[in-house]
């Protein structure tokens, strides 16, 4: 995995830390992101105090300084900077497990507190039964079968695009998906039967795509899909017929929302959605949308 080393005279541990998140499994995204913060904040450290960074001399006060500087000088979302200080807070408690510096500038560092949590991008059921219509009438069978994976099993992106052949079982009238999640956690999803047609369907084109890879889903390079390849899929044809302000975590809301309306056991849709218990599930997915809090008020006399 590549990233920039130039943005000091120093390493200051960057590759150590690297290997660090890999040994825990972070993806490679999260391992990029966490160095892209590491480097700023060195960046800004630099600008700031016109010295050198170096993390041995880097004080509580440092930290709290750039968090201010982010949120009254940036006026950057208080998610953006709770990940930045999260970054920053793995980083030192790394160099200190390593012995690296002594004590921990960032141990006592707490994140901004949300008053009100972000309303969720999630489909309502009109636009949901739109984008599916405009999806089936297209005809591409890849396509079907990853709108029917995604919203009827609840699978993020790069889930979908690691499901190997070998992880689905149907049978005439049941079926099963293996999904492998974050920190390679696996699960195993029943599929509906729209789910179970539609990859059969898929599946009597797939074998014959010759292929070194097993990927259910590959792209037309015959190799695996990028997140970023699989997003502009959909959101060509979200834009096609109008639909504007959702993405590929939508569908996630949509099929763990729709559950939880149909009575459905949080800590069973915690568990299909491979998440580490219902708290989360809770959090994320029982927060009304805008246009349900519009209508609540609508039914006062």
């Amino acid at each position: 995995m590549e990233y920039n080393k130039g943005l000091t005279e120093s390493n200051f541990y960057i590759d150590e830390f690297a290997t660090y998140l890999m040994s825990i499994d972070k993806s490679d995204s999260t391992i990029k992101t966490y160095i892209e913060h590491v480097q700023a904040f060195a960046k800004w450290f630099k600008e700031t105090n016109d010295i050198n960074f170096d993390p041995i001399v880097v004080t509580e006060i440092d930290i709290r300084d750039m968090r201010s500087y982010l949120q009254g000088t940036r006026h950057l979302k208080e998610t953006t900077i709770n990940l930045r200080l999260a970054s920053l807070k793995s980083y030192f408690e790394f160099l200190e497990g390593e012995k690296y510096i002594k004590n921990n500038p960032a141990k006592a560092i707490k994140k901004i507190k949300i008053q009100s949590p972000a309303t969720p991008k999630s489909l309502d059921e009109q636009t949901y039964r739109a984008l599916r219509r405009h999806i089936y009438r297209g005809g591409n069978k890849a396509h079907i079968a990853m709108f029917e994976i995604f919203t009827r099993c609840g699978v993020r992106n790069f889930e979908l695009i690691n499901i190997r052949i070998t992880d689905i079982d149907i049978t005439e009238r049941k079926g099963n998906l293996k999904v492998i999640g974050k920190q390679n956690k696996v699960r195993h999803i029943p599929l509906h039967r729209d789910v179970r047609d539609a990859i059969n369907n898929w599946m009597a084109i797939r074998k014959n795509v010759k292929t070194e890879c097993d990927n259910l889903f590959i792209s037309e390079r015959k190799t695996p899909y990028t997140r970023s390849g699989i997003w502009k899929i959909f959101k060509k044809y979200c834009a096609q017929i109008g639909i504007t302000d959702v993405t590929i975590h939508s569908f996630r809301h949509y099929f763990c929302r729709t559950l939880l309306k149909n009575g459905v056991d949080i800590s069973i849709v915690a568990q299909l959605a491979g998440h580490a218990s219902g708290y989360v599930t809770a959090q994320v997915y029982t927060i009304p949308r805008q246009e349900e809090l519009e209508a609540a008020i609508k039914t006062l006399v």
